[in-house]
């Protein structure tokens, strides 16, 4: 029975050809675009639906505002989220642009509701 010895290691056997490790052509701008989205779009996402829950809640309009800028905190974390979470960059930047002019379009629908 031959002796098994188990490697730590996970390099290739002496004399087998190296495997080449691809290239990355845009990960770090990638990143950046990303991050950028997440800031700035995350919350021109969270502002336009803060204003439009705003005017869109019942109840006092002090009392309005500040359960919308309290639920505009879960969606600029999800806006966040989703700039990481699409497949690419481009995906992205229109999902949070659809968000953001619904919610503008929405608050601009309301404006005349509120005295």
């Amino acid at each position: 029975m031959p002796h098994l010895t188990s490697s730590s290691s996970p390099s290739p056997p002496v004399g087998a050809p190296r495997r080449r490790t691809p290239a990355r052509k845009h990960g770090n701008g990638v990143l950046w675009a990303r991050g950028g989205l997440a800031l700035v779009g995350g919350y021109t996402v969270a502002a336009t639906w803060a204003a439009a829950l705003a005017r869109l809640l019942p109840g006092s309009l002090a009392d309005a505002a500040l359960v919308a800028t309290m639920a505009s905190f879960v969606i600029y974390t999800l806006a966040a989220i989703w700039a990481y979470a699409a497949r690419s960059v481009a995906r992205s930047a229109v999902g949070l642009a659809l968000a953001a002019c619904l919610g503008m379009a929405v608050s601009s629908l309301l404006a005349g509701s509120v005295a």
